[in-house]
């Protein structure tokens, strides 16, 4: 057999392996975070403004009731520097699993800005959004 057959098969096997590991990956929710929230134990959810902060109230007891044991550390602060700094420290001092973004429906198609853009470039961990929708008091 020649080197250059040897070196196609070990190339092949190799990526044949890591397509096996990336099927269970999805499928058990690893990937795209289908099921990131329904494992987390910890979660820590973030608001930033008073509307916000009620459905995070309102989101943590809904999910509370399906899931007596989930840990929920609502954390509200204003967008900006603060916000950010605030996070990194609970990170540090609570240790969450996941992170959960309150946010205006207006901020829908702005996922990928502010202090929800850092986060994910830092690659801090699995984070979500639930919005408030217009016209909705808590």
């Amino acid at each position: 057999m020649s080197g250059w057959v040897a070196i196609g098969l070990v190339v092949a096997g190799l990526m044949g392996v890591a397509i096996v590991m990336l099927i269970f990956d999805v499928s058990r929710g690893d990937i795209g975070g289908r099921h990131t929230l329904a494992r987390a134990r910890r979660i820590l959810v973030v608001a930033t403004d008073g509307p916000t902060a009620d459905r995070a109230e309102e989101w943590v007891a809904a999910e509370r009731i399906e899931r007596p044991d989930l840990q929920c550390f609502v954390l509200v602060e204003a967008e900006g520097e603060g916000l950010y700094q605030a996070i990194h420290e609970a990170l540090d001092r609570e240790n969450p699993d996941s992170i959960v973004f309150v946010r205006h429906a207006a901020e829908r198609h702005a996922e990928h800005t502010g202090t929800i853009a850092r986060l994910h470039d830092e690659g801090v961990g699995p984070i979500d959004s639930i919005h408030v929708h217009d016209g909705v008091t808590a």
